[in-house]
């Protein structure tokens, strides 16, 4: 039976190596991505190669993309759906408007998933989420894991990553002066002195594909981040 698959943000750090994880299956699966902009020919060109189908959701306009997703979702196989969408205060303009794209657009996708029969949900979230928290960024995370989890899935996967390594596509200063701390760290100790507070974006792709295919696997589940870097350290399939 083919696998299916559906992604939200497949152009970030994370999403990416999702995507390209996924692409890198030995059996051919369909995968529906939703962005705002159209992949690389590498990726397309990879994707073909190796007899995945392929198709790009184009949408710039948020508010747009719970129904987009929805309509993507009804799929047979209904598909593992996945949500590595996420932005910066700076970016979004400020925090009530970061907080409608990350929170609200993830969770109005999340319910769109669940309506078009998706059995089985991941979440990239962040290891300081709490709904509890009085720190806005860690209280709007929380807040995303646990209306998503309302939704009573079958299987809802909860990836929450510390720092998260490798390129990004917007600038982030303090971020990347952490990132070059645990690459040193990592280059010197093999990753014993990073691993539990810094993880690459290819493990974290890996982790949250591997535990999404987990048949042992029920209910809700954390990933943290040791979890993480057990479930991807290692490459291939």
């Amino acid at each position: 039976m083919t696998s299916t698959f559906a992604l939200l943000g497949a152009t970030g750090l994370v999403g990416s190596n999702i995507l390209k994880y996924l692409i890198q299956s030995p059996t051919p699966s369909t995968i529906v991505t939703l962005t705002r902009r159209n992949h690389d020919e590498a990726t397309i060109s990879s994707a073909a190669a190796a007899n995945h189908t392929l198709t790009a959701k184009i949408e710039k306009d948020t508010a747009q993309w719970a129904t987009i997703f929805g309509e993507a979702c009804k799929m047979s196989p209904p598909p593992i759906a996945f949500t590595a969408m996420g932005t910066t205060r700076a970016a979004a303009g400020g925090f009530d408007k970061q907080y409608a794209l990350e929170h609200d657009v993830n969770v109005a996708v999340a319910k769109a998933a669940k309506e078009a029969g998706v059995k089985t949900f991941v979440l990239i979230s962040s290891s300081w989420a709490n709904k509890d928290s009085n720190v806005g960024y860690t209280k709007m995370k929380g807040e995303i894991e646990q209306h998503i989890q309302e939704f009573e899935f079958e299987k809802f996967i909860i990836v929450r990553p510390g720092l998260l390594l490798g390129p990004r596509n917007d600038s982030r200063l303090a971020e990347g002066l952490l990132q070059v701390i645990a690459k040193g760290l990592r280059s010197v100790s093999g990753g014993a002195l990073s691993d539990s507070w810094a993880q690459g974006g290819d493990v974290v792709a890996r982790a949250a594909v591997r535990a999404a295919l987990d048949e042992n696997i029920k209910g809700t589940k954390i990933l943290y981040q040791n979890d993480i870097v057990e479930l991807g350290k290692t490459e291939g399939w």
